[in-house]
């Protein structure tokens, strides 16, 4: 199988897991706190990633000194600014408005590619962002036809989570070609959850509440989507999706993220019984359309602004 072939594999796979994060958050959200979700997130999935990573790697899997400000930097965007901007966000839109807002994301990067990482975006690259898009504006109208949510402080952070996630793809494109996906995963979320600590215990801790959402005095929902959040979401989407950066540059890895509506909207109508109407199938039919069109061509990088 080709890279970049492996690569489109790995990034369907990391839309479907972020696809379904939203409604799996919205479920979280019902019982926790939103920095409580993301703290208790990232304990999982650091200690799944940091055993994998030892197993795997050894000591080739730890970062180098001279990179440690790189990935402090990586951290800082994702999972910090990204998961505050995202769950804080959610409390205030529905899990389909924030998933559109996000796939928004590919019609923003390539300026940013463009300034910082020299990338020249082909003919088809911009059409079929821009296709995409008109699909997303499909899914906002039905959102606002059947009465969705739609605050503007929720919107106002979810596009924070916008920005965060696409200099995230960046500074991932600029660490130097030796690291895994693995390890960079491992680390980001090491330091993601350093970072989280002290706002957890700061903000939202509470033993006796938190116990009893273990116990499942709640219910169960908010402990299955904390385990997928932290083994799908935060871990094997991750890894998927750093591969996809590393092989075919953040413009056409970020293209997929315009899949991400259409997964949220599917598992929204399965799971959690929202409205799935004419108007959203076709949006839904429009994005995948765009996305499949923004990754047919090459995307270069100039001389003298390969990263890494």
């Amino acid at each position: 199988m080709s890279g970049d072939r492996k690569a489109y594999i790995y990034m369907i796979l990391a839309m479907t897991f972020y696809g379904i994060s939203f409604p799996a958050t919205k479920e979280a959200l019902k019982v926790l706190g939103p920095i409580t979700i993301v703290t208790s997130r990232l304990v999982i999935s650091s200690i799944f990633l940091l055993v994998l990573n030892g197993v795997r790697f050894g000591k080739a899997g730890i970062p180098r000194k001279a990179d440690l400000p790189l990935f402090l930097g990586i951290a800082l965007m994702q999972p910090l600014g990204y998961f505050l901007c995202e769950t804080f966000g959610l409390r205030q839109v529905s899990a389909s408005v924030a998933s559109i807002l996000i796939a928004t994301m590919p019609v923003i990067t390539p300026v940013f590619s463009r300034l910082f990482l020299g990338e020249r975006i082909t003919r088809n690259n911009y059409l079929g962002l821009v296709i995409s898009f008109l699909g997303v504006v499909m899914l906002v109208l039905n959102d606002f036809s059947v009465g969705g949510d739609m605050s503007v402080l929720g919107v106002l952070l979810i596009f924070g989570a916008v920005f965060a996630a696409i200099f995230y793809t960046l500074l991932v494109r600029g660490l130097p070609t030796g690291y895994s996906p693995v390890t960079i995963t491992a680390v980001q979320n090491l330091f993601g959850l350093l970072m989280f600590l002290p706002l957890f215990f700061t903000f939202e801790y509470d033993g006796a509440h938190f116990a009893r959402v273990i116990s499942g005095e709640y219910g169960w929902g908010a402990i299955i989507s904390i385990v997928f959040l932290a083994v799908f979401a935060s871990s094997l989407a991750f890894i998927f999706l750093n591969y996809g950066i590393k092989a075919v540059g953040p413009s056409k890895a970020n293209g997929f993220v315009n899949l991400v509506p259409a997964v949220t909207a599917v598992v929204s109508l399965l799971f959690f019984g929202e409205r799935f109407t004419l108007l959203k199938a076709a949006g839904m039919v429009v994005v995948i359309l765009g996305v499949l069109l923004s990754q047919h061509g090459s995307v270069s990088i100039r001389r003298g602004k390969q990263p890494g």
